[in-house]
């Protein structure tokens, strides 16, 4: 029987022991519970930051290439030649395509020969008018006879002026049948193929075209920016261009024009950013963001903008002491994109950036949560 007692007496010991050490732990330590203020007020904090402040605009534009030719030829006709198809790179002076000129080229040829006929004919004009001089001195004939010839070389003269002028007006329309590359670029529109009819029509209410060619080795960029930015933006100014195509890179571009005059009823002003593109990264019609730096400060304390508040008239931060918030008055300067510039601040102190709106000065606060700098 004693045998048997002893290791039950052992079990209800341990029984009894469990539930004592989970209860332990369960209680928060004394020395924690005296710290707890439950009518402390929550906030979050952060420490005022110092270095660069920048403004910046960000505005957004398309991009088009820097020249763009939409080309024609003068003349109507079938499409007899087509040098290039769409995206080919061309050279300065290519012949792209060019109607027919069949008839053109039968015409000229006409033209030619009416002008080997004036010369002869001149030839002979200027031999009689020659004739008629000497017989004239010589009283052979009478002066008007002398006249008469020299009437016809005159003529023959004009005749002569008249066709070449012929000729030269059909060489030209021979060659306004053709479209030249005007520089070098890429072909980024065709209207046609080889072998349909080019009217001379435009469409849309467009002139006519039947190829376009653009320089891509250089964009442009037309933004619109605010009338109350006017005096920040100036021609020569740096700018950086994004695009969401290219997340994480940036490329560098000038703004090479701001206009004199603002768009009709919009209040805004054409800004160019000129941008080099000779590697062929950018397309014309890619939607670029473009951002300019308009004001900077250097070396100085900024702080969230959220931290800064008005009271009575003046702007002020709160500032951590312990479990306290004082109330710090403070002369606001810059707002940039890293935050707002403040002086009665030094760099390190701890601001109440949530939870002091309404915050009583020297209120005993309890910090939820601190951020790493602004």
């Amino acid at each position: 029987m004693k045998r048997l007692l002893l290791p039950l007496a052992l079990l209800g010991l341990v029984a009894c022991e469990q539930p004592e050490a989970a209860s332990t732990s369960d209680t928060p330590a004394p020395e924690a519970l005296a710290s707890y203020d439950a009518n402390a007020i929550p906030v979050r904090s952060q420490p005022a930051a110092q270095g660069a402040v920048v403004r910046t605009l960000e505005l957004g534009g398309v991009a088009e290439a820097w020249r763009a030719a939409r080309l024609a030829p003068s003349a109507q006709g079938v499409v007899e030649t087509l040098n290039v198809q769409l995206g080919d790179t061309v050279t300065r002076g290519q012949l792209l395509a060019a109607v027919d000129t069949t008839t053109l080229k039968l015409q000229h040829q006409a033209a030619q020969r009416a002008v080997d006929l004036a010369r002869l004919q001149l030839t002979d004009a200027e031999s009689e008018a020659s004739r008629a001089k000497g017989l004239a001195e010589s009283g052979a004939i009478t002066p008007r006879d002398g006249d008469k010839a020299a009437l016809g070389l005159d003529l023959a003269r004009a005749q002569l002026d008249q066709a070449e002028a012929q000729a030269a007006a059909l060489a030209g329309q021979m060659k306004l049948a053709q479209v030249h590359a005007p520089f070098a670029g890429r072909v980024t529109a065709l209207h046609v193929e080889q072998g349909e009819f080019f009217s001379g029509m435009g469409g849309m209410g467009g002139p006519p075209m039947l190829v376009e060619v653009q320089a891509l080795e250089t964009i442009k960029v037309d933004v619109n920016l605010p009338e109350i930015d006017l005096s920040r933006v100036r021609e020569g100014m740096r700018v950086e261009l994004l695009s969401d195509a290219f997340v994480g890179r940036t490329f560098e571009g000038v703004v090479s024009l701001v206009n004199a005059a603002a768009t009709p009823g919009a209040r805004t002003f054409l800004v160019r950013i000129k941008c080099d593109n000779s590697d062929g990264t950018l397309r014309p019609g890619m939607f670029l963001r473009a951002r300019v730096v308009v004001e900077k400060r250097d070396d100085v304390v900024y702080v969230p903008e959220r931290a800064v508040t008005r009271h009575g008239g003046g702007h002020y931060v709160m500032l951590l002491e312990g479990d306290t918030a004082k109330r710090r008055p403070v002369t606001p300067g810059l707002r940039g994109d890293q935050g707002w510039q403040i002086e009665g601040v030094q760099a390190g102190e701890q601001v109440v950036i949530e939870g002091h709106f309404g915050l009583p000065d020297g209120a005993t606060v309890r910090v939820i949560g601190s951020e790493s700098g602004a």
